[in-house]
């Protein structure tokens, strides 16, 4: 029975004490959610690594070429409209043209038509007398064309008779060169004065060879005067200057 009591006493001892330490805790104790939390963010640089979205950059590529091939597009067709509109142009300044060439000719026709036609004067009744004056005029021009000819011809009868001279005197003088061949020509200009001294003389067409061409000049230097005509008109336009031609088998002036 004692000892039933004391074990009474203890158990209820023990709760005694447990139940004043649970309300010493739970008068201690102050809610998680009345204080303050103090978050300390780690200082760390985050690399990321950025990568293009393979979608966008498709659609990206695709409008880029579409808005190439529109510009592109959009060049030829003003390239066209500009072609149109220069040809149109063109066309138009022509037909202008071709109208404006019409339009002066109706107007030069028109006036053409307008001028009154002149009829043509009766030529002058003439005497007997202006017919035999006119016959006599005639006669004379006749006879002085007549004189004038043999009046020619006897001047070139004369040219002609001095030119067979200065030939004569020029072969006189010519000491054709050893390796002078038949074939060879040498043209040469002659010049002289009234008196028919030479003054000069110059090879217009050379013969080819050096020796040959010499020999020709040589030949008219040694001449140094030819007989001319006194007739200063004659001497100038056959004599104050003339071309003769040296070869081998003649010589020709």
């Amino acid at each position: 029975m004692n000892t039933s009591g004391s074990y009474l006493l203890s158990f209820m001892l023990a709760v005694t004490l447990h139940a004043g330490v649970v309300a010493l805790l739970l008068h201690s104790w102050e809610p998680e959610r009345n204080r303050e939390v103090t978050i300390v963010e780690p200082l760390y640089i985050d690399a990321s690594v950025v990568r293009e979205n393979p979608h966008r950059a498709k659609k990206e590529r695709e409008k880029a070429e579409a808005d190439r091939k529109n510009r592109i597009r959009k060049k030829k067709e003003a390239d066209r409209q500009a072609r149109i509109k220069k040809d149109r142009l063109a066309k138009a300044k022509k037909q202008a043209e071709v109208e404006a060439k019409q339009e002066a000719e109706r107007i030069a026709n028109s006036r053409i038509r307008e001028i009154p036609r002149e009829e043509p004067e009766p030529p002058p009744e003439t005497s007997n007398e202006d017919e035999r004056l006119l016959m006599e005029k005639a006669l004379a021009l006749a006879i002085q064309d007549e004189q004038e000819y043999r009046k020619a011809v006897t001047d070139d009868e004369k040219a002609m008779a001095y030119v067979a001279q200065i030939k004569r005197e020029i072969g006189q003088n010519w000491s054709r060169p050893p390796s002078a061949r038949n074939g060879m020509q040498a043209v040469l200009r002659v010049f002289l004065v009234p008196t028919g001294d030479v003054v000069n003389v110059t090879v217009e067409d050379s013969s080819g060879n050096e020796a040959f061409d010499r020999s020709a000049v040589l030949a008219v230097q040694k001449t140094e005067r030819f007989v001319v005509p006194d007739d200063s008109r004659q001497f100038e336009r056959n004599f104050r200057e003339f071309e003769i031609v040296f070869r081998p088998e003649d010589l020709r002036l």
